[in-house]
This record gives structure tokens, sequence and C-alpha cells, in this order.
């Protein structure tokens, strides 16, 4: 019961700062976003150190003030992110195609004619829920989207309103393995997050940022085995905080599916990724633990 009410509370809030973000509008609530953003670091100093270390150890060659510029201009991004995320249940489809532009979103359209299903990959980078939700509208088809279940069934059952609005779908990473599966076998879509740090026997390490990092082997595992397109989609937040974003399809029609294949694919869409947040750091949810598994001694 007690676990309960806590879990019902933080939903409420929640459900407050959305009803304010929705009451600012797009202008009001991107200032907001910082504010926002500036309550979530001091509200955690461990987290923010965490930001800290992640950075530094990312850049060495970059100056104190200078990694914390970035470790600031990150939570305004996750503070900017959130109020849009709760604003996008009023956002109708003609303010999205204004929100967001894909440079070539042909991509994707191209390697759903092929019927071997398309694994769309991104990271938490600049506003990711924008990018699934807008790229199912786009190309007027619904994408199956593989989500991480919060710790409170409220505000899961929140997001997923707001995902789900346009016709996509979501699928809890918890029992996502069939149904990936069947999803492929269909020719179909299905968009993961390959970011955040995976488990430390189970999946592969490569390295992120000139460090080991464990890294989740099912994508390049299901795109070898299915022979699907796999495509990374990272948008990027400009002046005027609109969004651009360029689909980089990752070609592996060299590989093998066995384990040598499966590494040098899962280094391939971690490279896309890097590269894209070298280019700007800011946008780039550094608060995670992204190096906390040590590899194996025979990986080092």
């Amino acid at each position: 019961m007690k676990e309960n009410f806590k879990q019902y509370s933080v939903f409420l809030i929640l459900k407050t700062f959305g009803i304010i973000s929705n009451l600012l509008g797009t202008n009001l609530g991107i200032r907001f976003g910082k504010i926002v953003g500036n309550v979530f670091r001091i509200a955690s100093k461990k987290r923010f150190n965490i930001t800290l270390d992640n950075l530094s150890l990312a850049f060495p060659n970059l100056l104190k003030n200078e990694i914390e510029e970035i470790a600031i201009k990150s939570y305004h991004n996750l503070g900017i992110t959130f109020v849009e995320v709760v604003q996008m249940k009023n956002w109708n489809k003609d303010f999205i195609k204004q929100k967001i532009h894909f440079e070539n979103i042909e991509i994707i359209e191209k390697a759903i004619q092929k019927g071997k299903g398309v694994i769309f990959l991104s990271g938490h980078y600049s506003n990711w829920e924008l990018l699934a939700f807008s790229a199912g509208i786009y190309i007027e088809n619904d994408i199956n989207v593989v989500i991480l279940n919060q710790s409170s069934k409220y505000i899961d059952k929140y997001l997923n309103e707001i995902r789900t609005k346009e016709g996509n779908r979501v699928i809890s990473m918890d029992r996502a393995a069939r149904q990936i599966v069947s999803i492929l076998s269909k020719g179909e879509i299905i968009a993961l997050l390959v970011d955040q740090s995976a488990t430390e026997n189970k999946d592969i390490f490569v390295d992120f940022f000139n460090r080991p990092a464990s890294t989740y082997e099912a994508p390049a595992s299901l795109a070898l085995k299915f022979n699907s397109t796999i495509i990374m989609g990272l948008s990027v937040r400009d002046q005027y905080y609109n969004y651009n974003v360029k689909l980089i399809e990752i070609d592996h029609s060299d590989l093998q599916n066995n384990k040598e294949g499966i590494l040098e694919l899962t280094k391939r869409h971690v490279k896309v990724l890097e590269d894209q947040i070298r280019e700007r750091p800011d946008l780039w949810s550094w608060q995670h633990k992204r190096w906390k598994h040590n590899p194996p001694s025979n990986e080092l």
C-alpha cells in the first residue's frame, strides 16, 4: 500500500508538470523545460556527479568549466524533452511535421518494401520519444516501440497513451523476445534504444568513447538472423527548438550470422551513435552509468 501511494504521488507530480507545460504552450514550455532540467540536476547530486564523471572520462581534453557547461545543458535537454513529451498529447500531425524533419525518410520506406523487417535504432539523445512518434507519422506505418517499464504503473500508462496516440504500439522489454521475432518475420518495424548499459555476462562489450561498454547484442543478432535492415536515427535540435533527422542504414551485407558478425555490426551502430554525440554532446543523457560493468578478463 505504501509503495502504491508513493508511485501514485510521483505520477501526480508528473501530471501537474504536464498540465503546467500544456498551459504554457511551445515557447514558454521550452523555458519551463530548462527549469525542470535544473530541478532534476539539483534534486540528485549523486546523479549530477555521475554526469560529470562520464563527461570527464569521455572528453579528457576538456576543461572543468567546459565539462560543467555540457552537463548543465544535458539536463536542460532532459527537461525540454520531458515538457515536449507531455505536450505531444495535444500536437496534431501537421504541427509535428513542422517540428521535426527527416532528411531521408525514404530509407525506412525502401527497407519496408524488402519484406525482411526493419530494426530502427536510437539512443537517449535529443528528444528520442518524438523521434519514434513522428517516424510512424511520416511513413504512415505503425512502429513497434520496445520500452523499459517505469517503476510506476501510473506513469507507464500515462506515457504509453502518448506513445500510441497516432498508432504506434509499445512492447515491454521484459517480454519482448518472441514478439520481436514475430514482428520481423512479418516484415514490420521495431524501434529500440541501444545506448544504456546491457547485462554483464549475457551481452557483449564494445568500445564507446574509448572505453569497453556492455552493449545489447540483440539488434545485431536479429538483423543478421532475419536479414533485416538496421537503421540508426538521431534527431538534432536546432536554435529554434525544431529537429532534423538524418537516417543512416548500417550495412551488414558483408557479415555472417555468427559471433564475429554480431560483434562487428554492434561496433558499427555504436560508432554512428558516438560520432553524433561527439558533435553535440549536450543532447545525450550522460546521467546513466553507461560503463558500470567491467569486461571479462579475456575481452580486455
